[in-house]
């Protein structure tokens, strides 16, 4: 009898500490999630310090879109990445890949984009609303190792025979442990019971993602009843929908999370793990959802697009206060590029410190101008990125941004593909082909090319980048090339307006103004920076002859 006893108060006193050191937990995580609601709204993001996990964040856009909205060449041309860091102020993994799906995104009716701004400037002007769903976001909690959009797009197999294994395995510690009290040997049959479980628990998790992307299901459907009991008419006006999808699941809520949502142990998370992992609760959870997430997978999703558009609208919000300033631009549907227009005021590129605004308005295409470093790849990737912010998030760092609706292309950083054994002149020749495929859509095209054609040798890059842009300026597209090719300005000038960027030029500095200017360019650079760089006065020198010679005789 002492045994048993002393069996139990064993026992017992585990539980306590690890509640013990539960409690702590939860304790702390709810202060950071304050702490970090209220000292990161509305401030700059430092990239350095954002370390997230792009194949996990971008699954729920891979797997839900069969094409590519903003391909990943422009994707990465503009360093999106990067863009949407400063944007991702959320607090949940729903809310970190609903945001990343809306920036590749783009939206093509004026309506959806200005109900997607009510609520987001409601959710900039209402700090206690918006503060309350931070707090049940936060509770829903981020990782970066989760899956979970991968549960809602490919095909479950159902098995119920595993659900019941489990349900016999769960019930074995408390059976033994109960005859314990008759026969002091199945105190012993308990703790083995109590390792099996334990090691089936994890030896699962170790193998299979879902477990936990499962789980994080419940959670998710928690958070959204949470969020639509706050009955915001705002929210409510947005998605009509939520109260019908999420009475579809209501068994979900009901049957598989533990009984009150709002006590403090439903939130301790190492004393609910261990048992979880003893009772084999996550295993089973994970069964019985998966036959839900079976039979009412589009009414999940729609869940997930409402808890994650939320939690990405308040990161928007966040951004919006973040900027020096930013407009809502004036969009309007053209079907032909005669119609198109693209105008704007102090436009500047969000991810630059101490930027530099600049204004203008095109209805023809631009070719670009300008010495090494004066601001022409950072323009064209100014007006490209507040093109991709405009159509997907209402938001435009300018002062003002007019524009019709376009498909949007970019041909900029490239590189060669080792792996494919690609050059760099077949990979570029590669992603204009993909702009030029783009014109048998029927909306305008909107394309951004960085030094055409620079793969190859100077009389064949001009001779086809002449008849490459005079191509696309024919078609349904308005085109940005910036260029070193001086003679492109002039065999082009009646089909694209000439635009560049200057600098002053002393004896021992070069300043850039960054502002964009009307016409070709006239100066040169490229021989200065090798003596500002520290070359050999005498490399520079005859670099500087040889260039005057070639200007007066055109031979070399």
């Amino acid at each position: 009898m002492n045994d048993m006893i002393a069996f139990v108060l064993g026992i017992s006193s585990i539980f306590f500490i690890a509640f013990l050191i539960s409690l702590q937990q939860y304790i702390s995580r709810i202060k950071n999630i304050k702490n970090s609601i209220l000292n990161n709204y509305g401030k700059d993001i430092d990239l350095n310090k954002v370390d997230l996990k792009m194949d996990s964040i971008s699954s729920y856009f891979r797997n839900k879109n069969d094409n590519l909205a903003i391909d990943n060449i422009t994707w990465n041309d503009l360093n999106m990445d990067d863009v949407f860091k400063k944007i991702n102020n959320t607090q949940s993994t729903v809310g970190t890949e609903v945001l990343y799906d809306i920036l590749r995104n783009p939206i093509y009716e004026e309506s959806k984009l200005i109900k997607r701004n009510y609520l987001i400037e409601y959710l900039r002007k209402n700090e206690k609303e918006r503060q309350e769903l931070q707090y049940i976001l936060g509770k829903l909690g981020k990782s970066n190792d989760l899956y979970t959009s991968s549960c809602l797009f490919n095909k479950l197999e159902n098995s119920n025979n595993k659900f019941l294994m489990y349900k016999i395995l769960s019930y074995i510690p408390i059976i033994t442990l109960i005859l314990g009290f008759v026969k002091n040997e199945f105190f012993i049959l308990s703790i083995i019971s109590i390792i099996v479980n334990i090691y089936i628990s994890q030896n699962n998790k170790k193998y299979n993602l879902n477990t936990d992307s499962f789980s994080y299901i419940i959670s998710l459907i928690s958070t959204a009843n949470k969020i639509n009991n706050l009955k915001i008419k705002e929210i409510n006006e947005n998605f009509k929908k939520i109260d019908e999808d999420l009475n579809e699941v209501k068994k979900i809520k009901n049957k598989y999370i533990k009984s009150s949502m709002n006590s403090v142990m439903s939130d301790l998370d190492v004393f609910s793990e261990y048992i979880d992992m003893v009772f084999l609760n996550d295993l089973k959870r994970y069964e019985k959802i998966r036959d839900v997430v079976i039979r009412k997978c589009e009414n999940i999703k729609a869940i997930y697009e409402f808890v994650g558009s939320i939690d990405a609208f308040i990161g928007v919000a966040s951004f919006r206060e973040s900027l020096n300033y930013f407009c809502n631009p004036i969009l309007r549907f053209t079907e032909h590029k005669d119609e198109c227009i693209l105008e704007f005021e102090n436009i500047y590129h969000p991810l630059i410190k101490t930027p530099v605004g600049n204004s203008g308005s095109f209805s023809k295409g631009v070719l670009v101008t300008g010495s090494n470093a004066s601001g022409k790849s950072t323009f064209l990737k100014s007006v490209a990125i507040n093109a991709v912010l405009g159509q997907t998030i209402y938001t435009c760092c300018a002062n003002n941004y007019i524009s019709s609706y376009f498909n949007i292309f970019t041909s900029m950083a490239l590189k060669d593909d080792v792996f494919s054994n690609e050059s760099y002149y077949i990979v570029e020749i590669k992603s204009l082909k993909r702009i030029i495929d783009s014109f048998e859509n029927d909306k305008p095209c909107l394309c951004f090319i960085d030094e055409i054609l620079r793969g190859t040798n100077t009389v064949e890059r001009i001779a086809s980048s002449c008849e490459v842009l005079d191509y696309i300026s024919n078609n349904n597209c308005l085109c940005f090339a910036a260029t070193h090719d001086v003679e492109l300005t002039y065999m082009l000038e009646n089909k694209f307006d000439n635009y560049h960027f200057e600098e002053s030029i002393s004896d021992d500095d070069i300043k850039f103004d960054y502002k964009l200017h009307k016409g070709r360019a006239q100066s040169r650079n490229a021989i200065k920076l090798l003596k500002f760089i520290g070359y050999d006065e005498n490399i520079v020198l005859k670099a500087e002859a040889r260039a005057e010679r070639f200007l007066e005789t055109s031979k070399w």
